[in-house]
């Protein structure tokens, strides 16, 4: 994605480029230490799901800070069931923390800006790989701003910055935890899903790995296996794509976040001769409509905007979360 969401796929379409300078790997703006940890709780209680009841075995007392404590521990008990225990009562956060990020975050977004804030998600997160455990949201795209793939992204981390200050003078948030809430809140500022993200992430203390991004020329199969990679899916390589509605690549209004990408995919504009129709969309755009398994998905997304909507909120989630080390946890 560009800085408007076009010139990338929605990983990022990284080119090869030579190893960074020292210099490059500074923040370029004067933003805080990267080091900063999220004070923010990372685990909640569903409104209508108390906390488990008191019982024969290992007693968990969580506060309503998501602070846990292990009052007994008998050692037959496997720490696989204590953490499955807290994963079954996490919650989506509905705190006064989340509450203040997200309206400091409404006061410099606008829909003009959030093609550039969804963009920053997708190239912070981008860079996770599975294989060397590298990469993830981690807030590293503030040191990585001089990349060629990042181009224009110090418009949109500018943006955000007005409003981390307004938090951080509150209690202060990590750029992970800022820019996955910012990407959340765009999306349903241009009429897209609600999207709830935890918070809890550690800022990385300098840049990703180099050369981690989707490379914008990929064919699908390749596509596939980057994704892969990553830990996502076909089904979740083709929601994520979807993010392409925003921009102006063409695949309708570049404000509005909804369903024409995939339209738009089935008409093949690209494919006539001659005219701006053939400007529309990367080749890795148009290679996910070459493909049967993505297409099948292409399809099913066309037809039904709720279906894409729920897909895309699943795998945003799942985005956010690659490669994150959590503050309490």
């Amino acid at each position: 994605m560009s800085s408007t969401l076009t010139n990338h796929h929605p990983l990022l379409c990284s080119i090869s480029t030579a190893s960074a300078s020292a210099q490059q790997h500074k923040p370029l703006t004067n933003f805080p230490a990267k080091s900063q940890r999220s004070t923010f709780s990372t685990v909640n209680f569903l409104p209508n799901h108390p906390p488990p009841p008191p019982s024969s075995g290992p007693n968990l007392v969580v506060g309503r800070r998501g602070l846990v404590s292990i009052v007994t521990l008998p050692c037959l008990v496997p720490l696989t069931q204590i953490m499955g225990c807290l994963q079954a009562y996490a919650a989506q956060p509905s705190t006064k923390e989340y509450l203040l990020i997200k309206e400091e975050v409404r006061k410099v977004l606008s829909k003009g800006k959030a093609a550039g804030v969804l963009r920053l998600v997708f190239h912070d997160a981008g860079t996770f790989d599975m294989d060397d455990k590298t990469g993830g949201m981690n807030g590293s795209i503030v040191y990585e701003l001089e990349r060629p793939e990042n181009s224009g992204l110090k418009k949109s981390i500018k943006v955000l910055q007005k409003a981390k200050i307004q938090i951080d003078a509150i209690q202060p948030v990590s750029w992970g935890d800022m820019i996955a809430v910012a990407g959340a809140e765009a999306i349903e500022l241009c009429g897209g899903p609600s999207i709830q993200v935890s918070l809890g992430r550690l800022d990385s203390q300098g840049p990703d790995p180099e050369g981690k991004l989707p490379e914008e020329s990929l064919n699908a199969s390749s596509l596939k296996k980057c994704f892969q990679r990553k830990g996502f899916s076909t089904q979740e390589l083709v929601a994520l794509s979807g993010a392409h509605t925003l921009g102006s690549k063409g695949f309708g209004s570049p404000t509005s976040f909804d369903n024409a990408y995939y339209k738009i995919l089935l008409e093949k504009p690209w494919a006539n001769p001659g005219g701006m129709s053939s400007m529309i969309g990367l080749p890795s755009d148009h290679a996910l409509v070459e493909d049967d398994e993505c297409l099948r998905w292409i399809k099913k997304y066309a037809e039904n905007e709720n279906i894409f909507f729920e897909d895309f909120k699943n795998a945003y989630v799942k985005l956010v979360n690659s490669g994150v080390r959590w503050n309490n946890l």
